[in-house]
């Protein structure tokens, strides 16, 4: 069991000066003053510092990706450190480019290991290419038969995509969203979108054609340039969610001035969140298609990210976009919050937004102070 005295908590919402009270990998207790708790508890005055929900990272390639320029190209596997270091107590790995020669399998087993390392993890199954690369043969199976799968995952739009039609893209959908029925998870069709011109069109032809909701689909890498920043206004206004990348190498729209711009066109808030792409490879291709580079993304730019928009929204907002909306989009009902009965996954931070320690399900797992 842990007490922390007197932080200040963004729960998202300010809290003003509490102490929060964990044990069993819970919050047990919020409030003022606590004094009532048992005498193996360790205690930790944490008076100038604060305390925030976790971050949930809902695209990382933590068993490892890339490959695009042949084997010396492919990424390692992420380490817990590199992620405690960013701030993430949850985070959901994927396959990327190379469904061939990695496996979904591959990204359960490192999930389970990051578990058992201390932090939460999940899953999507699929990669870039439909059919879609899975553990037991069916997408359908995966999402209902094991826990840690959320839903599927396939790339759009881009080069190095399968080029679905939309009547392959509507069953997938479909497989996803009765799967979801079935197993009680959300069930999302987190889709990686390219530059092509127009690129969530086969999404919104899906959604016309059929009675799939909104909320089933979730593209990233949605800042990548102006004009796919265009359209995940126009989709975010029309009712769905977007995801943009962390990643501060690029070019393309920062996530924070994604942010900005779609709530300040109207989009609301918790239609928004945030990935690493952590793990991953970006390669970059000349107008012919030829591969000139590959760089690797890390898991930092993550928290980069959050502290600018803590800068330039406050805590709440940055909190929200960060750890809530990813928590409500994936269907983790405990997580994304600090609340009696929730997860105790915390951050510690000084008073100047310097991360110093992570608490995952209740757990000190690393720290500065």
């Amino acid at each position: 069991m842990l007490l922390l005295k007197n932080a200040r908590v963004f729960a998202p919402q300010d809290m003003g000066d509490v102490d929060i009270f964990t044990g069993g990998g819970k919050v047990l207790a919020l409030g003022s003053n606590i004094t009532s708790v048992p005498a193996e508890t360790k205690t930790m005055d944490l008076s100038g510092f604060i305390v925030t929900p976790g971050l949930i990272d809902l695209h990382v390639h933590f068993a490892g990706a890339g490959g695009e320029g042949g084997p010396i190209f492919r990424a390692e596997p992420l380490s817990l450190s590199s992620l405690l270091e960013s701030g993430i107590t949850t985070a959901v790995g994927l396959l990327g480019t190379d469904g061939y020669a990695r496996s979904v399998m591959e990204v359960l087993q490192k999930a389970y290991a990051l578990e058992m390392q201390g932090i939460s993890t999940y899953i999507f199954t699929g990669s870039y290419k439909i059919p879609p690369v899975t553990i037991t043969g069916d997408v359908a199976t995966d999402i209902i038969a094991i826990e840690k799968v959320l839903g599927l995952k396939a790339a759009i739009a881009d080069h190095r995509s399968s080029h679905p039609t939309v009547e392959e893209f509507i069953r997938l959908a479909s497989q996803v969203r009765v799967a979801g029925i079935l197993s009680g998870k959300v069930g999302i069709f987190h889709l990686h979108v390219g530059t092509y011109p127009d690129p969530l069109y086969i999404v919104r032809e899906t959604n016309k054609r059929t009675s799939i909701p909104l909320y089933h689909f979730l593209p990233t890498h949605m800042n990548r340039n102006e004009t796919v920043l265009g359209e995940a206004l126009k989709f975010a206004l029309d009712g769905g969610n977007v995801d943009f990348t962390a990643t501060s190498d690029m070019e393309h729209p920062q996530a924070y001035e994604a942010i900005i711009h779609l709530v300040e066109a109207g989009v609301p808030l918790d239609r928004i969140t945030v990935s690493s792409d952590a793990g991953g490879s970006s390669p970059l291709f000349d107008a012919e298609g030829h591969l000139l580079d590959v760089k690797i993304t890390t898991p930092e730019d993550f928290l980069k990210q959050f502290l600018r928009l803590v800068d330039l929204m406050g805590p709440e907002k940055a909190i929200s976009v960060f750890s809530t909306n990813p928590a409500q989009r994936l269907g983790l009902g405990k997580k994304g919050k600090i609340a009696v009965d929730l997860d105790a996954d915390l951050l510690i931070f000084d008073s100047e937004w310097n991360l110093k320690g992570v608490i995952a399900k209740g757990r000190p797992i690393w720290s500065k102070i």
